[in-house]
């Protein structure tokens, strides 16, 4: 499929994550250790099943370190997004995740010994812009630990888009193999991780569509689409993913629209736009 076809579908799937996240932890209808858990199990089940399914299934993966390296990156997006999102406004916790990523990927693309043409300044420039201006009004000074232990999870993101570009498998079996060895690690700190456990079946239902649907299957989409555009393209293409969400919650939520949150928006899309330009 094309890339033109697969990345907003990615994005799309991004943001669904964020919704889904959002919905469970902001309601408490599940406490952040057993959504981690559910999460990368049910997306670990469904993604073990596809690849069964396909005959392309084997225990390889294990001895390799790249994969421990995704299922790590992966595990510790998961824990560390969670808890931190439970004491953070969205506001203040997609500006510090996807302010880390954007520092972390651009920092890759430069050391790797890439140059930024002048467009591609413009266009960072203008879609970061854009993104601070449209999570500012949620925006508040966080606490120190959770603002790092967000930050954490934007790193470990970073690394997992990065080993996604540089891995030979197959973006399905790649996502398999970090699944499975994230929810491996998941269930051994379980007992940690889980220490005030609080389940409904509401918080159930969205942690697992966040681990089959938008995590599993969307992250194997990520994986095919980073393959086939630069790290600096993946990087900006991300600030993308609060304005879907600012879009799905006016339309199916009724979410106030306000003209500041309009252009801000066109701005994230404008600065994207370029930098994808200019690559032609």
């Amino acid at each position: 499929m094309p890339t033109s076809f697969t990345l907003p579908l990615a994005l799309l799937a991004f943001a669904a994550n964020s919704l889904f996240c959002r919905f469970a932890l902001s309601e408490q209808s599940i406490d952040p250790g057993s959504f981690t858990v559910i999460r990368l199990i049910s997306g670990a089940l469904t993604l073990m099943a596809l690849m069964q399914f396909r005959g392309e299934l084997n225990l390889k993966f294990l001895r390799d370190r790249n994969s421990w390296l995704a299922g790590g990156s992966l595990f510790g997006y998961a824990v560390a997004f969670s808890y931190a999102y439970t004491s953070l406004t969205t506001g203040t916790g997609a500006l510090i995740l996807f302010g880390i990523v954007q520092l972390t990927l651009i920092g890759a693309h430069l050391l790797s010994g890439q140059r930024l043409k002048s467009l591609e300044w413009v266009g960072i420039g203008l879609s970061i812009s854009g993104f601070v201006v449209l999570m500012m009004p949620s925006a508040q000074t966080p606490e120190w630990n959770v603002a790092l232990l967000m930050a954490v999870s934007g790193v470990c993101w970073a690394l997992f888009t990065l080993l996604g570009k540089r891995s030979q498998e197959s973006a399905s079996a790649s996502i398999t193999h970090g699944f499975v060895i994230a929810s491996f690690l998941a269930v051994l700190v379980a007992p940690w991780l889980i220490q005030a456990p609080k389940l409904s079946g509401s918080g159930a239902t969205w942690a697992l569509l966040s681990g089959v649907a938008a995590s599993g299957l969307g992250y194997i989409i990520w994986y095919q689409v980073i393959k086939k555009i630069s790290v600096l393209q993946a990087s900006v293409a991300q600030l993308s993913v609060p304005v879907i969400a600012f879009i799905a919650g006016a339309i199916g939520l009724g979410e106030e629209i306000r003209m500041i949150s309009v252009l801000a928006s066109m701005l994230v899309l404008g600065g994207i736009g370029l930098v994808f330009i200019s690559k032609r």
